[in-house]
């Protein structure tokens, strides 16, 4: 029998390790395995991109506010760094940048996915209007206790109309909730709105009566029809309940 050298035999021994290697890191080394999910994240350079503000509320005290945001993708590769800065105060307004860093993805970071931010001021916010992003048609302004979009040319002055968006939004801001909900009910006197107060609980049905400032809540039901909200306010017209379903 003809002897070959030790040499050759580990030299054949690695050649064939090495094919076994390509094969495994290729995905097809066992039957049935699946190759590992790629990365979602292509680049490395992060960039910063004004956000898009989809309404205020109310902070926890009087020189704060709650800015709500739309930030792309549920990938924590899509977005770092969410942040309001360059903030300006003035008599009359308050200027700010509200940002975010991101760089190119692939995968899920086309969606929208709501954040909320702390704008906070070294005084009151008080009466004063709030700017965003640089751009006098994202103003905003306190309506009643919660805070209403300016008019698109920068008008804000309170609208004639209860139920103008501005009014609705700003019922909105006041109760604290997360999303817009529904709008079931509006009349010069009389709001009813299904909210979820946070994205992930069941909606929650506000009623709300005008004054003279604007919409104050004065219920929460949880039933359809009429008989929670008259409980809680008599005048409240059937006309106006007895058709609403459930909360949702």
């Amino acid at each position: 029998m003809t002897k070959r050298p030790v040499v050759w035999i580990a030299g054949a021994l690695v050649a064939a390790g090495a094919v076994l290697a390509v094969v495994f890191a290729a995905g097809g080394g066992v039957p049935g395995a699946k190759a590992a999910p790629g990365p979602t994240t292509i680049g490395a350079e992060w960039r910063s991109f004004r956000a898009d503000v989809t309404g205020i509320r109310p902070g926890p005290d009087d020189v704060s506010l709650f800015v709500q945001v739309a930030l792309p993708g549920n990938d924590p590769g899509c977005v770092r760094e969410p942040r309001i800065e360059q903030v300006v105060e003035t008599k009359t307004d308050v200027r700010a940048d509200v940002v975010y860093s991101t760089r190119p993805a692939a995968g899920g970071c086309q969606d929208k996915v709501p954040a909320e931010l702390r704008l906070a001021t070294s005084t009151p916010v008080a009466d004063r209007t709030v700017i965003l992003n640089g751009d006098n048609g994202n103003a905003w302004h306190k309506l009643g206790a919660g805070w209403g979009h300016c008019a698109p040319q920068g008008t804000c002055a309170p609208p004639a109309d209860h139920c103008d968006p501005a009014w609705i939004g700003a019922a909105v801001s006041a109760t604290g909730a997360e999303s817009a909900g529904t709008t079931r009910v509006c009349d010069p006197n009389w709001l009813v709105l299904d909210l979820p107060v946070h994205r992930t609980d069941p909606p929650a049905r506000a009623v709300f009566r005008w004054g003279g400032a604007g919409w104050t809540s004065f219920a929460q039901v949880k039933s359809a029809g009429c008989p929670e909200i008259r409980a809680a306010e008599p005048k409240f017209p059937v006309a106006l309940c007895k058709a609403l379903p459930a909360p949702a």
